[in-house]
């Protein structure tokens, strides 16, 4: 049997958590954001739900690298072993992430921000 790469496996583990908690953070209530979320209130991250979404999807993209490539060869001969499901769950959380990310584009471009170089009227 091949070893499971521990320093790998943790590395991948650490991001895995950190993306997690990010995309836990970006929904946190923050009354002093500059507007708020397209959800209705003003949290830490103005683009929540959608970077919610990505960061939950970077988190499932490191736990399906940790399992499928980092642990189990370990136990499958040394062949990475990729399940389906959780590839359909990272399938449909990028598809929400998009959707997400529609609509917060389609509703902040209803704010206008005149003392802007970038928006104001030439």
């Amino acid at each position: 049997k091949a070893e499971v790469n521990v320093r790998l496996y943790g590395i991948l583990l650490v991001v895995t958590i950190i993306c997690a908690v990010g995309g836990v953070l970006t929904l946190l209530p923050a009354p002093n954001a500059s507007y708020p979320n397209v959800l209705g209130y003003s949290s830490l991250c103005t683009f929540a739900p959608a970077a919610t979404l990505y960061c939950f999807l970077a988190a499932g993209i490191t736990c399906v690298f940790r399992a499928s490539l980092v642990k189990r060869p370990a136990y499958s001969g040394g062949k990475p072993v990729f399940r389906t499901a959780p590839l359909v769950v990272l399938a449909l959380v990028l598809g929400l992430a998009i959707a997400s990310t529609a609509w917060f584009v389609s509703v902040k471009a209803e704010y206008t921000d005149a003392t802007s170089a970038v928006t104001a009227d030439a």
